[in-house]
């Protein structure tokens, strides 16, 4: 494998952004840099060497280029790509594992990452990201209005437009990471168990569906399993129960809601899935100690200090 980690708690530093559209056929000139850059092709071909090897880039692929290495056009096109220059101090070749080796830590890390608590920490328990080299990045949708707006906003030269520029450059590696990382554990399939890909289904399904009512029979008519057996794979997976994580998911939406709308302690409880007023001042008050109009009470008192 033809890839680079990179450490996504330092922010990587742009210095350049732009694209090129060219509608007659060009050829990129001869350059060495002591910066990384990154290409992603929005159409046509772009057609690059760097060093020894040569690129033929096309629409959804992108490619890092490495500090000081020449890299130059070696067959004219047309095309039209997005570029960003940028350094970082924490990218890093991947040295002395195998391809399974590095699969399995692929799954290692997105079962880790799914069975993370994402309720009270602030930190992400994922720092290290895998960047291919050259990706064609299938859904190039996903990230080329960033690469516009990052495009936008650079030239307007607002303040903070080059700090704007890197945390939009860390979204945009992070997206490539994710879906490479994707692409190979659907490529290895089989190292996810039945059990823990049911599990990850209805993780999805109450992260989208809270708001409505659960109830154990919706559950096992929708993952045709028995109810004690996914609730046991869900806590071993999650730390909690299904219960336990529909209720924690509820409170902390609540909070939400209390913490940054105006909105009405009976709507509140409407859009987190316990439609009865009296019941969700219950609910409310049993798993956090104080009913909603204390909590509200006293986070204003808190906000005024």
């Amino acid at each position: 494998m033809n890839l680079l980690t990179l450490n996504a708690d330092i922010i990587p530093s742009v210095r350049l952004v732009g694209h090129v559209s060219y509608n007659k056929p060009w050829k990129h000139f001869t350059r060495t840099t002591d910066e990384y850059l990154l290409y992603v092709v929005k159409s046509g071909e772009l057609y690059i060497k760097e060093g020894v090897t040569e690129y033929c880039l096309k629409k959804g692929d992108l490619l890092i280029l490495e500090p000081n290495i020449q890299h130059y056009g070696f067959k004219e096109s047309v095309c039209h790509y997005y570029y960003i220059h940028f350094k970082h101090p924490k990218i890093k070749w991947i040295k002395n594992k195998s391809d399974n080796e590095i699969s399995k830590e692929f799954i290692k890390k997105r079962k880790e990452s799914l069975a993370s608590d994402h309720f009270s920490k602030y930190e992400d328990i994922s720092h290290i990201f895998y960047l291919p080299k050259f990706y064609h990045y299938e859904n190039e949708n996903e990230i080329i209005p960033l690469l516009v707006n990052t495009d936008n906003d650079f030239y307007k030269k607002y303040e903070g437009y080059k700090k704007i520029a890197s945390i939009n450059l860390l979204q945009i590696l992070i997206k490539i990471s994710r879906d490479y990382t994707s692409a190979k554990i659907d490529t290895t399939g089989g190292h996810f168990s039945k059990s823990f890909i049911k599990c990850r289904k209805l993780l999805n399904y109450l992260n989208n569906y809270f708001m409505k009512k659960v109830t154990r029979a919706d559950i096992e008519e929708l993952f045709e399993s028995n109810y004690d057996y996914l609730n046991r794979i869900f806590e071993n997976m999650t730390g909690y129960t299904i219960l336990n994580y529909l209720n924690t998911l509820r409170i902390t939406k609540a909070k939400e809601l209390f913490d940054t709308t105006p909105i009405k302690i009976s709507e509140v409880g409407y859009l987190v899935g316990v439609s009865d007023p009296y019941y969700f001042s219950r609910f409310f008050k049993k798993h956090t100690g104080m009913t909603p109009s204390q909590y509200i009470k006293l986070r204003s008192e808190t906000k005024l200090e």
